[in-house]
C-alpha cells in the first residue's frame, strides 16, 4: 500500500513538475517567468518585447545595485528643486500669456477664428492657473512619497549612463531621453553567456535575439550622444511663449 502511495506521489510530483516547465518561458537570475505571466501582459506589442521588458524588471535593479547607482538624497534634492524652478517659470509665462490675450481679445482685426481660437487658449490657461491656486492650498509634500517619485527617474538616467560607459553601442531618442539600446542588448547577451539569462523557447529565444540586434529608428549620432539628465540643464523654454 505504501509502495503505491508513493508511485502515486512520484507521479503526481513529476506531473507538477512537467507542468512548471512547459509554463516556463524565461529565467532570469533564478528567477522564473511564465507563460501565464506574460500573456498578462495586455498590450498590443509583439511576445518577444513584452518578454524583453518582464526580464527587464529583473535586470535593472540587479544591474542598478551592482553598480552602485541607487538614487542618494542630494540627487532628490537636486531634482525637487528643478521642479519647483521649472514650475515657477512656467506660472510665469502662462500669466504673461494670459494678460497678452487678454489684451487681443479686448481689441479688433481678429477674424472668428482666430477670436475662437484664443478664447479656447485663454480657457485653457485659467484652468491651469486654478489647479495652481488649488496645488498651493495643499499640504507639503511628504518627503518619501517625493523619493518614492524621483527615485525611478534618477536611477534610469544614471543606469542608462552607466551601460553606455560600460558597453557603447547605438543610443535611441526616446520620449523619457537617450536609451542605449546596444548597450542593453549588450547586458543581455553577457548575462546569457553567463547563465544569468535562459530563455526558454528557442522559438521566442530568436526573436527576442532579432529585437535586440535590430537597429532602431532615431539613432542619435555618437558625437550628439549626452547622457546629463534634464535636471542638470539650462531650464528650457516653456511651451507657452515669452
Amino acid at each position: 500500500m505504501k509502495v503505491a502511495l508513493g508511485l502515486v506521489l512520484a507521479g503526481v510530483l513529476c506531473a507538477a513538475t512537467a507542468a512548471q516547465e512547459v509554463d516556463l518561458v524565461a529565467t532570469v537570475f533564478n528567477a522564473d517567468i511564465s507563460q501565464s505571466e506574460l500573456a498578462a501582459a495586455s498590450d498590443d506589442r509583439p511576445r518577444a518585447r513584452k518578454l524583453l521588458a518582464l526580464i527587464w524588471k529583473h535586470v535593472a535593479p540587479h544591474y542598478i545595485a551592482s553598480k552602485g547607482l541607487s538614487a542618494t538624497p542630494v540627487e532628490i534634492a537636486d531634482l525637487a528643486a528643478y521642479d519647483r524652478e521649472f514650475d515657477a517659470k512656467d506660472r510665469s509665462q502662462r500669466a504673461r500669456k494670459l494678460e497678452e490675450l487678454d489684451q487681443r481679445l479686448s481689441g479688433d482685426g481678429l477674424t472668428p477664428a482666430e477670436h475662437a481660437h484664443l478664447i479656447d487658449f485663454r480657457a485653457t490657461l485659467r484652468r491651469l492657473a486654478q489647479y495652481d491656486a488649488e496645488q498651493d492650498q495643499a499640504p507639503p509634500a511628504d518627503p518619501a512619497q517625493q523619493a518614492a517619485f524621483y527615485t525611478p527617474w534618477i536611477e534610469m538616467w544614471k543606469m542608462n549612463k552607466a551601460l553606455y560607459e560600460e558597453y557603447g553601442g547605438i543610443v535611441v531618442l526616446t520620449q523619457v531621453g537617450p536609451d542605449p539600446h546596444g548597450a542593453r542588448a549588450a547586458l543581455l547577451q553577457e548575462y546569457e553567456r553567463q547563465g544569468l539569462l535562459r530563455i526558454a523557447d528557442p522559438v521566442l529565444h530568436d526573436e527576442v535575439m532579432a529585437v535586440l540586434q535590430a537597429r532602431p529608428s532615431m539613432v542619435v549620432p555618437p558625437e550628439r550622444v549626452d547622457f546629463t539628465p534634464y535636471w542638470k540643464r539650462p531650464i528650457p523654454a516653456s511651451y507657452v511663449p515669452d
